[in-house]
């Protein structure tokens, strides 16, 4: 499997058909206009974003990808990668174990 790095050098076509044979869908967040969905692929996440297709009624339309790293390397005043996605995350199933 690619590294990060290597995956983000990639040409958009390319790293959709990596996401769509080796990602592993997690979850969903709106960033209007846009539909952001991440994905686990190998050692990294990814973000893919889609948008309403104007030629397809009811579907999407893969716009960018983006690799998120798991862990900020520097400190960094800005919002951690994974912060949209906290309110998403229920701990009570690991609580009741």
């Amino acid at each position: 499997m690619l590294t990060r790095i290597e995956y983000n050098q990639l040409p958009l076509p390319k790293k959709a058909d990596l996401l769509w044979r080796y990602g592993h869908h997690l979850m969903n967040r709106s960033s209007p206009p846009f539909t952001v969905r991440l994905y686990a692929v190998g050692d990294f996440f990814v973000e893919a974003y889609f948008s309403k297709s104007p030629y397809y009624e009811g579907n999407h339309e893969l716009q960018h990808v983006f690799s998120l790293r798991s862990q900020n390397l520097r400190k960094s005043r800005s919002q951690h990668p994974f912060e949209p996605y906290l309110d998403q995350i229920d701990l009570h199933q690991l609580l009741r174990s």
